[in-house]
């Protein structure tokens, strides 16, 4: 276990160390070797815990006893955590793989450390035995993928964007700090995952609501970042290794685990499941009308992967947690593939990301033509292969309950789905080349190295639902009937429905219609929801952010500010009642006005 969680960690502090220094080091070399590591350590630990039930406890370092409960500074994994480890760590491996000949060499430090920073501090917010710990782990793994997405500070469209997702993550951890304020009130302890049943029935009714709508008020908030037009309208210069990793893996995989946890306290109250349901299926409808009129192939692959989480919430309203944490993990693979080949296309296209000017690529890039292909298959529902074991979960369970609205509702979404991907795929390799002469002549394949993290995922994502069907889904052989197989392949027909529907379109060469113009603004636009967004949070808090530093002299800084926290804590350690809601408060508050300061100090530099 120490090589699974901490060799990170050690590795990005000694590369940081001798960058610092001026002291010459392979950084790529040790930080894959590191993650190696850690990915045989950890699936090891998880063929221990599936054939031997093995739990996984790590201590780390003292934390404080309150009220006879200690709450100790530890890593504790189980099945769910070393599942949802395996593909962070690996994710991460895939990731250094495919950056080898990608990035900068004079950018690679930076990437091993920042990368490295964050796998060990998801790890630590995964394997939290306390509330604390957790917080700490979710935020600085915020902190480290902002380095990660600023990678490219010089230039001003990544600052933007970088500033903006570290102030909407902090933003959105005001309702998660709710949730932890209503659970220690109710339950009396910091522990997470202690799902007694005096704590499944703490709430009740409409306390059960609130609950739940926080958590997805702070979950979504992080899952749908990357979807929404504030944040991707910036991504020219975002790395793609960095986005494949943060997007889908890192950040989405949290916020999954924080809806898992938190979902046996509500689970049986039929108005919150009904939340998940129609909160999922409106976003995941929304990500699929903004991606199908998007021309930027990351903004588009983005929103995408926006719909996606929208699917998962579906999931875990009408089927359960176990089927809907499946379905983020057949989500992740193929979407993370699909990525890292949008970014094969923009290195031979000299860093061009304009769909409108690419076209005829399949001569040049056959590779990355029938991996797209593939892996946007393996997204559809395809029988047998892909995320079909939880899309078959889902008919099963819309067959049970006699709801053929559901089943008509799920297949349009996949059909839609497979539409969205065939414009993808059409618009980058099969309609008239749109570059220029010059660029055709400079088009080079994939490397080697980029290729192999791309073969290894497809073959994962190829072969993951026969993981599903063996282990935690049910069986569902007899859930395959003839309506459910013909719903299946009608859902991917899109793929070559749209294809055909695009190359049609190109030939007869018609000018676009006004009202469908005037659609294709108004979900270009995110249905203008964006607009409101910047209006209500975003302006108004960059306005007294700004007022507030224009304000804040050097001696408020240095002097002012430090006498005032020893005062104030020192009236704490006096007046502490004990109380671990009360602790709780305190401690979660300090943490986060911490990180507000910290994340001006950032901002500045």
């Amino acid at each position: 276990m120490f090589f699974a969680v901490l060799l990170p960690f050690f590795a990005a502090c000694y590369i940081f160390a001798a960058a610092f220094l001026k002291k010459k080091t392979f950084a790529w070399e040790i930080g894959t070797a590191a993650v190696g590591l850690a990915f045989l350590n950890i699936v090891s630990m998880a063929f221990n815990n599936v054939f031997g039930g093995q739990v996984y406890s790590l201590f780390l370092l003292p934390f404080v006893s309150l009220n006879g409960i200690d709450y100790d500074w530890r890593l504790h994994l189980e099945t769910t955590e070393i599942f949802l480890a395996v593909f962070i760590v690996f994710c991460a491996l895939m990731s250094l793989l495919f950056v080898k000949d990608f990035l900068a060499r004079e950018k690679m430090n930076s990437f091993v450390v920042f990368l490295l920073g964050l796998v060990s501090f998801l790890i630590v917010g995964i394997g939290a035995k306390n509330m604390f710990q957790f917080f700490v782990g979710w935020d600085l793994s915020a902190l480290f993928a902002y380095l990660l997405l600023m990678l490219f500070h010089e230039k001003q469209a990544v600052r933007q964007s970088g500033v903006n997702f570290l102030i909407w993550h902090t933003l959105s951890d005001v309702p998660l700090f709710c949730v932890f304020f209503l659970l220690a009130q109710k339950t009396g302890s910091f522990f997470i995952a202690s799902f007694d049943p005096n704590s499944l029935a703490a709430f009740q009714g409409t306390e059960a609501v609130v609950f739940a709508v926080l958590i997805l008020l702070s979950v979504s908030a992080k899952l749908f970042l990357f979807g929404t037009n504030i944040f991707v309208s910036q991504t020219a210069g975002i790395c793609v290794p960095a986005l494949s990793f943060i997007a889908p893996t890192a950040l989405g995989g949290l916020g999954v685990y924080v809806l898992y946890i938190f979902f046996p306290f509500i689970e049986e109250n039929a108005t919150v499941r009904t939340v998940f349901i129609v909160w999922g299926g409106l976003t995941a409808v929304a990500g699929l009308l903004t991606a199908a009129v998007q021309t930027n192939i990351k903004v588009l692959l983005c929103q995408l992967l926006m719909g996606q989480f929208g699917f998962v919430l579906t999931v875990f309203g009408l089927i359960g947690r176990d089927a809907a944490f499946c379905a983020y993990i057949a989500l992740i693979t193929p979407m993370t593939g699909l990525i890292l080949c949008a970014g094969t296309v923009i290195q031979a296209m000299q860093s061009e990301e304009d769909l409108s000017r690419m076209g005829g690529l399949k001569k040049y890039l056959p590779f990355s033509f029938w991996s797209m292909t593939l892996f946007c298959v393996c997204c559809v529902g395809f029988p047998q292969i892909g995320n079909s074991a939880v899309v078959l979960d889902m008919y099963a369970v819309l067959n049970e309950r006699a709801l053929n609205e559901g089943c008509l509702f799920l297949t349009l979404y996949l059909f839609a789905l497979a539409f969205v991907f065939s414009r993808l795929l059409f618009k980058i390799f099969l309609a008239e080349p749109k570059f220029s002469a010059t660029i055709g002549t400079k088009i080079e394949q994939p490397s080697k190295i980029e290729s192999l993290p791309l073969m290894i995922l497809l073959l994962l994502s190829f072969f993951q639902n026969k993981v599903f069907e063996q282990s935690v889904l049910p069986d569902l052989s007899g859930a395959l009937s003839a309506k459910v197989m013909v719903c299946l392949l009608l859902g991917a027909y899109g793929l070559p429905a749209g294809i055909y529907f695009f190359k049609r379109k190109e030939q007869k060469g018609q000018p676009p219609i006004p009202l469908v113009q005037k659609l294709n603004r108004f979900c270009l636009k995110g249905f203008y929801l964006t607009d409101f967004y910047q209006v209500v949070f975003v302006r108004s808090f960059m306005a007294l952010a700004e007022l507030a530093w224009r304000f804040a002299g050097s001696e408020m800084l240095t002097e002012n500010l430090p006498k005032a926290l020893k005062k104030t804590a020192e009236k704490l350690q006096k007046t502490h009642s004990g109380k671990p809601s009360d602790f709780l408060v305190w401690s979660l508050a300090g943490l986060f006005v911490l990180i507000f300061s910290l994340m001006f100090l950032l901002i500045r530099g």
